[in-house]
């Protein structure tokens, strides 16, 4: 298995935009609007915050190519490759192509729900309204998700599609609060590229062996090269990733215990729980049981 971080799911698939409605109320939580692939070329791309006619809501576009511009109040950002931005609706806000720029491809979510709004505004104040994920692929690994998704599934199961729109966000919020245990800017790239495998496919049987490989070193080395700059072995830092990816399904889901081991790469329930409580002192239900319905939990674990 080689490493695999940059490669989206959507890659494969064709350009597309899907609109969604619901005929039952979410009034509270994040409800998916739009997402959508586009390529533009022509400077007619352009969108007034304060003059779009829609509810109120949130958008998140990311770049794949190429470059836009967003004025946000007084201030020009561009918004290169790699690069995204957060804005609400309505807003005074403007994002645009300029045909000097040659093109601009990129991805788009649009969400509703009170909770939408108070975590776009949270997050452009931690962030402003640009973000760099050039060495954090995470956040776009759940764009790229969910495109996916709906694009091979048009059954539409909102309950799903909103969780994953939560797990975006406590991406996000792992960037702002610096959840990572180690300093990618200060670690070898081999090994930076294994930690960005394990957080990005932390949901796959991931072995030792992949790890190494993906790091082009021997098991031995890698083992020896991954504890002396991160203070754990491989294996621990990745039960460390799943358990904070669980916790954040635990805070802002109501998934069942089996499902959320399932989806952060554990073989059961039964070793989910004993590993749980091991790292965070409570089993998973209890866990859920402390996290106030009002805001947004995302656990770290430190070594």
């Amino acid at each position: 298995m080689g490493c695999i971080i940059l490669l989206f799911p959507h890659a494969e698939l064709d350009r597309q935009s899907f609109y969604t409605r619901y005929i039952t109320p979410m009034s509270d939580s994040l409800r998916l609007i739009a997402i959508g692939w586009e390529h533009v070329n022509s400077s007619s791309y352009r969108w007034d915050g304060l003059k779009r006619q829609a509810e109120d809501g949130a958008v998140f576009q990311f770049t794949l190519s190429g470059q836009g511009v967003i004025r946000y109040r007084n201030r020009e950002y561009f918004v290169p490759e790699h690069c995204g931005f957060l804005c609400t609706v309505p807003g005074d806000h403007v994002y645009y192509f300029d045909e000097h720029d040659g093109e601009w491809e990129f991805m788009f979510i649009a969400v509703q729900g009170e909770d939408a709004i108070r975590h776009w505004n949270s997050l452009i104040q931690l962030f402003g309204p640009v973000i760099s994920f050039q060495d954090h692929p995470e956040p776009m690994q759940c764009i790229s998700r969910l495109y996916a998704h709906i694009y091979n599934n048009r059954d539409f199961d909102k309950f799903a599609i909103s969780a994953e729109l939560y797990r975006f966000v406590m991406e996000l919020q792992r960037m702002a609060e610096g959840h990572a245990i180690v300093q990618l800017d200060d670690t070898p790239e081999p090994i930076r590229r294994s930690i960005q495998l394990m957080q990005s496919q932390y949901a796959l049987p991931l072995t030792l062996e992949e790890l190494a490989a993906c790091a082009g070193m021997s098991r031995y080395h890698f083992c020896r090269t991954f504890h002396m700059k991160t203070g754990l072995q491989p294996m621990q830092y990745l039960r460390k990733v799943r358990i904070e990816k669980a916790s954040a399904q635990l805070s802002q889901t109501r998934k069942t215990i089996e499902t959320i081991a399932r989806d952060t790469g554990f073989d059961g329930s039964s070793y989910f729980i004993r590993v749980f409580k091991l790292l965070v002192g409570m089993t998973p239900n209890e866990y859920r049981q402390s996290c106030s319905s009002d805001s947004t939990h995302s656990l770290r674990i430190e070594k």
